[in-house]
């Protein structure tokens, strides 16, 4: 005779245990869940346990106290003394640095004055035989440049009739005047002036008449 099979395997129908399939089972047993709980805030001293605890007699507290208070103003004083300090530092470097900008543009707006005093006198120089075309070219470029000059600020000092300003004129020549007047007035340009931010950068040449 053949040889007796396994029942259980032969037999499909039996039920295996889930165990046999998985293996053992993981133990729970013993494990908790943990909340995330925030932390209690730190109690507040007993300031009189501390006191009555404290080796030091009251009055010895009292000069402590007192040093103490006094270190503090003296350190709030050095601060805000620093911070003055630095305020004012601050204040005079962007002073500085303004005052340094606007020397440094008025030094090249001055340079660039004889230059405009050249198109000037060729604007002027020009007669009626001049060619059309040249005087529009050099008018264009002259309206351009004195247009980029009085966005930075530029002033053109050239009134006549005005009362004489040392400050803003420089006289060449004097002549009498047909009607008295109090103070000396400006009879007659010769060269234009100009001022940068109050600032006069070239006197006028003028005629003064008193």
């Amino acid at each position: 005779m053949g040889a007796v099979e396994d029942e259980t395997s032969a037999d499909p129908t039996v039920d295996v245990p889930d165990e046999a399939l998985v293996g053992e089972p993981v133990s729970t047993e013993g494990a908790t869940d943990v909340e995330d709980e925030g932390e209690e805030p730190a109690e507040e001293p007993d300031w009189a346990v501390l006191a009555e605890e404290d080796p030091r007699s009251p009055g010895e507290l009292l000069a402590e106290l007192t040093e103490a208070e006094a270190r503090r103003d003296e350190y709030l004083e050095d601060v805000r003394r620093a911070r003055a300090e630095f305020e004012n530092y601050r204040k005079r470097v962007m002073r500085e640095g303004t005052a340094q900008r606007e020397q440094g543009r008025a030094d090249v707006v001055a340079r660039l004055l004889d230059v405009l005093d050249d198109f000037d006198r060729t604007l002027q120089a020009a007669g009626p035989g001049a060619e059309e075309s040249f005087v529009k070219g050099v008018s264009l470029v002259h309206d351009k440049l004195v247009a980029t000059l009085r966005d930075l600020g530029l002033q053109r000092i050239d009134e006549v009739g005005v009362p004489f300003d040392p400050n803003r004129h420089e006289a060449v020549q004097q002549v009498e005047a047909e009607e008295t007047t109090e103070e000396p007035r400006v009879a007659q340009l010769f060269r234009p002036g100009y001022e940068l931010g109050g600032r006069v950068l070239r006197a006028a040449m003028v005629v003064v008449e008193q």
